[in-house]
């Protein structure tokens, strides 16, 4: 018991040594921060239907909504073809090229907390500038032709509307598919006319660029099949992207030969019907900053591209003549830049999903 007692008292001993030492070793002791009292690093702000991640989430809505400048250059063809019982050879062939596009559009999207979204945007504007090269071959004409014209005064209108589900959804990303509707009109205007090969009876002497020859107006819709994603860089910078693809493109046209058309035998009686079906495909990228809870601004590029086959109606369109359709493809291509701003609104409560 007396040798518990000698070593209980020597461990009290020490220990009061080391406490009264303490206070002139913490002076030698570097500063540490405490964890506890460090800033809180911030978060990323969650996407707007992270509802989910509660076990009854709150039903309600998110909305976006802007305006975009877009500027760009678009090109058109189309083949003509002889008729298939005949040769089925190419005939003539029209490239619309270097056309400048600047048109304005409004958007929107409103997603739902249970990852539901519906979004579409529309907008139109001008084909600025531009040209056309007019080609026809033998042995439909003899010898080789090829024209040019100026492209001016041209138009250009587009809507779209998508119905999507956001199927992977995090804190700072999402990943959505959407199945949509695209409408697009475009209106071409040449101008003048000027031989460039060796014929000698196509545009001589030259037509003045102050005489419309010919004007071509055409008509897609499509359905759209695609997928769509944002990711969030740091607080205030947002990567979105998407791709569509195109399965079903309708195309619904009319060819107009000014200088054809007429009361003579072998005249155009009017504009010439033209149809189509084919497929196509869309992609747009944007980087955006939240300049301020509600606010951003963003810069963007999209693709578009579409084609058809189908048949230009020549039937019954030509004065005194039994005419019959060929076969024409067509290509369009649009790659352009654009500027945006956006509002957000909301989280605001759904009371028809309770």
């Amino acid at each position: 018991m007396v040798g518990w007692r000698n070593y209980f008292a020597h461990v009290m001993a020490i220990a009061g040594a080391v406490t009264a030492a303490m206070p002139a070793l913490a002076a030698e002791w570097p500063v540490l921060p405490s964890p506890w009292s460090a800033p809180l690093v911030t978060k990323a702000a969650p996407v707007a239907d992270l509802g989910y991640f509660l076990p009854r989430p709150v039903p309600a809505w998110q909305g976006e909504f802007g305006a975009r400048f877009w500027y760009g250059t678009s090109t058109t063809a189309k083949s003509l073809y002889d008729v298939p019982s005949h040769s089925n050879a190419m005939v003539s062939r029209l490239t619309y090229s270097g056309m400048n596009v600047a048109d304005g559009e409004l958007f929107g999207r409103v997603t739902f907390s249970n990852g539901m979204f519906v979004k579409g945007y529309a907008g139109g504007g001008g084909l600025l500038a531009g040209n056309l090269k007019d080609e026809d071959f033998p042995p439909s004409i003899v010898p080789y032709s090829s024209t040019t014209s100026g492209q001016y005064n041209g138009e250009l209108t587009y809507a779209s509307l998508d119905l999507g589900y956001n199927a992977v959804r995090g804190g700072d990303f999402r990943v959505g598919a959407f199945v949509g509707y695209h409408y697009f009109t475009q209106q071409m205007n040449a101008y003048g006319c000027a031989q460039t090969a060796t014929n000698p009876f196509v545009c001589q002497p030259a037509v003045p660029n102050t005489v419309e020859v010919i004007s071509q107006s055409n008509q897609w819709q499509s359905v759209r099949v695609g997928l769509d994603g944002t990711l969030r860089i740091g607080d205030r910078f947002t990567l979105t992207g998407e791709a569509a693809w195109l399965p079903f493109v309708f195309l619904n046209g009319a060819d107009t030969h000014w200088l054809r058309i007429g009361t003579a035998v072998g005249d155009f009686a009017g504009p010439i019907p033209e149809d189509g079906r084919g497929y196509g495909y869309q992609f747009e990228l944007l980087l955006s900053y939240q300049v301020t809870e509600y606010g951003s601004v963003g810069i963007g590029a999209r693709y578009w591209h579409m084609q058809a086959s189908g048949n230009s109606n020549f039937e019954g369109n030509v004065v005194g003549e039994t005419a019959f359709a060929q076969p024409v493809d067509w290509k369009t291509d649009i790659f352009g830049v654009f500027v945006q701003a956006s509002l957000k609104l909301g989280p605001y409560p759904v009371g028809f999903l309770n």
